[in-house]
């Protein structure tokens, strides 16, 4: 069967996305947008987390789109998952990240400052965690996360209910 252009592409970035599972996370020691230091995965608590993740400026509403909705889950309501937001900045320079720190801090609601990570080191590292694919560069990459780090799924995007679906329906037969 021959797959048309968009068929093969979506294949492919499929393919490379199921590449992190059953790989760990990176750990991370950072200050969460609020100042507080986080350790990952320590910080999961003995408990499934969910990583919102972007790598570039036009990736942020998107993964702002799919915590907003996160947040009001049943289970992480509930404080049976985590959530974190990471926001890679490695690529921003030095002087510039004060002025997008601040920025962040007025368009993250307060709640959510605690648990999202401005991350300025090992972009690389997260990139394959992820399963980064360049042409998904200002997707949202969501990883659903073991308490000790390791990938259970990945997937990327930009928002839409269908794909809100599909997270939703790997999370639900993980609990």
């Amino acid at each position: 069967m021959k797959l048309g252009t968009r068929s093969t592409l979506l294949f492919v970035a499929l393919m490379m996305t199921c590449a992190a599972v059953g790989e760990s996370i990176p750990k991370v020691d950072a200050d969460s947008l609020d100042g507080h230091k986080v350790s990952l995965p320590a910080d999961f608590a003995g408990k499934p987390a969910i990583l919102v993740t972007c790598f570039t400026k036009a990736g942020g509403p998107q993964c702002g789109l799919f915590a907003r909705k996160l947040y009001k889950e049943p289970d992480v309501a509930a404080g049976k998952l985590k959530v974190f937001q990471i926001a890679m900045l490695a690529g921003a320079p030095r002087f510039v990240r004060p002025m997008i720190l601040h920025g962040m801090r007025g368009g993250v609601p307060q709640p959510e400052q605690a648990t999202f990570l401005p991350l300025y080191k090992d972009e690389k590292e997260w990139k394959q965690a992820t399963g980064y694919v360049a042409a998904g560069e200002n997707d949202a990459y969501l990883l659903l996360v073991n308490p000790d780090g390791t990938i259970r799924w990945s997937g990327h995007g930009l928002y839409s209910d269908s794909l809100y679906a599909e997270f939703k329906a790997h999370l639900l037969r993980s609990n």
